[in-house]
């Protein structure tokens, strides 16, 4: 998935946004149409893991 701007932009055609997603988002097998080609995909979004707060000594 291409990530711009906060936006996850359509693999197809590259232009239209298809889904507003935030850095800690988690999304699994979600269909969203693009508004400007038409065409469905299914959007996989994994959050990162958090930092370890742990200090090695």
């Amino acid at each position: 998935m291409i990530v711009k701007d906060g936006w996850v932009m359509c693999p197809v055609c590259g232009k239209g946004k298809i889904l507003k997603i935030n850095p800690d988002t988690t999304v699994h097998n979600l269909p969203r149409p693009c508004k400007r080609c038409g065409q469905i995909s299914i959007v996989n979004i994994e959050a990162p893991e958090p930092a370890s707060t742990e200090t090695s000594a």
